[in-house]
């Protein structure tokens, strides 16, 4: 049986059939009029079978349409011929320059693993060279960077979503994006300084890009969502297996840094970004870092130790007492050269300075 290429031919087996079933209608209304001059006829005879003709003319017409739609539904060409092109919707393209309405290519590839409908932006190619088992791919051809996009998605309305991807099975993922330049680019469209004040309709799980390109986590509560970071944000810590000593300024120690004593008022400069100690490196661009400071020998009371990435230094970590050695845990970010920066406010008393770093932060 012939597939039917288009909707127009099924459209016009489904008036003849609907014509046939009207003459047919007539038919029977007739007979019932000249019934009581009739004799029953045997099983078989031209007027006994009106009916059954009938429904066996709409199993065949049944049986037609249906063979015509899944003709339309699953076309069995890898592409269309310039003389009898695809219909998609109000979409219709050929092959080559028969291209009717768009820029675009369709194609589809049959097959267990690969069957799928293919939207190309030009007639370059009809197949990836490395394919995924999918239902709809779109692929763009290679050109400047950012010209080209393989698929959009694009919602107006307020709450909506441009694309969706669910997955059916508990094994399954809703979706997946690599690149060369990343995985997945959030960009802040539309967005406000802090989508705890001013972004509704949100939902547990939803990441925010805010307008400063900060990223966001609504992960609930009273203050849904939590910054994950931004340009003034340290990432990930990195936790040494054991601290390693990166200042000792005791006379002997032999560190780099020996024999250093910081005298009152003084600020000190200490390189931490970039440094290796027993095996322990911390990166240059180490945004921060975490760790304890002591002062083993303070030489009288007063003022305190700062320490911070900036110069001078603001953050006070311990009190000088004298003859009392201190030590404290802190966490400071880090300069852009990664160096950390440490003040004694006191007037005039000495001290030395160790400092154990137990981790860094990107």
């Amino acid at each position: 049986m012939k597939t039917l290429e288009s909707s127009s031919e099924l459209e016009l087996l489904q008036q003849k059939v609907a014509a046939l079933e009207a003459r047919d209608a007539a038919l029977e209304a007739r007979m019932a009029q000249l019934s009581p001059r009739l004799e029953p006829t045997a099983s078989g005879s031209d007027f006994a079978s009106v009916t059954d003709r009938r429904g066996m003319m709409k199993k065949i017409a049944g049986l037609a349409v249906g063979v015509a739609a899944a003709g339309l539904l699953k076309p069995s060409r890898a592409l269309a011929s310039d003389g009898d092109p695809l219909t998609f919707g109000s979409i219709t393209t050929g092959t080559g320059g028969n291209n009717q309405t768009s820029a675009a290519r369709f194609a589809y590839t049959g097959g267990a693993t690969d069957g799928a409908l293919f939207v190309f932006e030009d007639g370059t190619k009809y197949k990836p060279a490395d394919i995924f088992s999918v239902v709809l791919a779109g692929l763009a051809a290679s050109g400047p960077a950012g010209a080209f996009n393989g698929v959009l998605g694009l919602s107006e309305a307020e709450g909506g979503i441009g694309v969706i991807g669910a997955a059916d099975s508990g094994s399954g993922v809703g979706g997946e994006f690599s690149g060369g330049r990343a995985a997945l680019a959030l960009l802040p469209y539309l967005a406000v300084a802090d989508p705890n004040a001013g972004v509704t309709n949100s939902q547990v799980g939803d990441v925010y890009c805010d307008s400063s390109s900060g990223l966001w986590y609504k992960a609930g509560g009273s203050v849904p969502y939590c910054r994950l970071a931004d340009s003034t944000t340290a990432g990930a810590l990195t936790a040494f297996a054991s601290s390693s000593r990166f200042v000792n300024t005791i006379t002997g120690s032999g560190n780099t840094y020996a024999g250093q004593h910081l005298n009152g008022g003084a600020t000190a400069t200490y390189q931490i970004g970039g440094v290796t100690v027993s095996g322990n490196k911390v990166p240059l661009n180490a945004r921060a870092i975490i760790g304890r400071i002591a002062d083993p020998n303070p030489a009288g009371p007063g003022g305190n130790i700062l320490v911070g990435a900036a110069n001078p230094p603001v953050g006070g970590v311990i009190a000088i007492v004298a003859g009392a050695p201190q030590n404290s845990s802190f966490i400071s970010a880090l300069d852009a050269t990664g160096k950390l920066y440490v003040k004694n406010t006191s007037a005039s008393n000495s001290t030395d300075i160790i400092i154990d770093i137990q981790g860094y932060y990107l």
